[in-house]
């Protein structure tokens, strides 16, 4: 049977911790549903978690450092919490590749460190901080990806890989078509042998949406056995 003490223990556990659970879950969640719309690697599970852990090691280090304070032992609540920045780099390391001289997920990556920080201002008792930067966080995600389209969008760069059969140069041509047709400017063309298959490295500007389309046009040629976007 639960002593009512037990119980008490249990509900200011709970009123102490549950507001900067939800708090963090929201947060977190909040910037993984716009990194889950853009089809991200780090989406909402990932940033949660994220958020939630830098809120649990920020909580844990001030009850660490005020466990001893009546017995005269003080200890320094950041030590713990400082960790979480050099640990947080790990994530972001893991989340950056480098492919053919193009860094992709340099943006994942900071969002991460970001999204940490905001736990760490939700475990120190600072939820209004982590709400505002937050919506600071999509406001720069949503804002930055809509000046580029709009503004940058003939000067952004994209590249592909396409592994194909081509024997008589079909598919090369249908390749610069696809590129017209959609509004690209070809900017570098390499072409590699792989077995019987050839291997076309295209480079070429223009805008995100005809990027998209291009690659969706791509699938739709015969011969084509594969696209990687890089």
């Amino acid at each position: 049977m639960v002593s009512l003490s037990t119980t008490w223990t249990f509900f200011q556990l709970l009123k102490f911790f549950g507001p900067k659970v939800l708090c963090a879950i929201f947060c977190g969640g909040l910037i993984g549903l716009e990194r889950e719309l853009k089809n991200k690697s780090a989406g909402i599970k990932t940033n949660m978690l994220i958020c939630l852990g830098s809120t649990l090691y920020t909580v844990v280090s001030v009850l660490i450092s005020a466990s001893y304070a009546d017995a005269g032992h003080f200890g320094d609540p950041a030590r713990v919490a400082a960790q979480i920045v050099s640990g947080i780099g790990f994530l972001g390391g893991g989340a950056i590749i480098q492919s053919r001289g193009t860094v992709l997920g340099l943006t994942t990556a900071a969002t991460i460190w970001v999204v940490a920080a905001i736990g760490v201002c939700i475990g120190i008792g600072h939820a209004d901080i982590a709400i505002f930067c937050s919506l600071s966080v999509i406001l720069v995600l949503v804002a930055t990806t809509a000046f580029e389209d709009r503004i940058l969008g003939r000067s952004l760069k994209f590249s592909c890989e396409v592994v194909a059969e081509d024997p008589s140069g079909e598919i090369r041509l249908a390749l610069n078509q696809a590129l017209a047709q959609n509004d690209l400017t070809l900017d570098d063309f390499n072409i590699s042998s792989r077995g019987k298959y050839i291997v076309m490295i295209v480079h070429y500007n223009g805008h995100r949406n005809d990027h998209k389309k291009f690659i969706i046009h791509l699938w739709n040629i015969p011969g084509i056995r594969e696209v990687r976007q890089s």
